[in-house]
C-alpha cells in the first residue's frame, strides 16, 4: 500500500471545492487558484495562503459546497 509522503506539516496544498446539490451529494469539484478564482484543475498553494483562501469560499459558498484543504 502506497504511503501519504506528505505530512499534516507539508507547506503546499489545493484547496478543492466540492458543489452540493439539493440533497448535499457532491455534484461536482473544482480547485481555487491563488487568485481566490474557482478553476477545473488543481492548483498548488502555501499552506496559510490555502487555510485562509478555503475559509472565505466556504463562508461565501454556504451549505452550497464543501471546501476542503488537501
Amino acid at each position: 500500500m502506497a504511503r501519504n509522503t506528505c505530512a499534516p506539516a507539508c507547506p503546499i496544498r489545493i484547496v478543492a471545492v466540492q458543489l452540493l446539490n439539493a440533497a448535499g451529494r457532491s455534484c461536482r469539484q473544482l480547485f481555487l487558484t491563488a487568485d481566490g478564482e474557482l478553476s477545473i484543475h488543481p492548483h498548488w498553494l502555501p499552506r496559510e495562503l490555502a487555510l485562509v483562501l478555503a475559509s472565505n469560499q466556504q463562508l461565501i459558498m454556504g451549505t452550497a459546497a464543501r471546501v476542503r484543504v488537501r
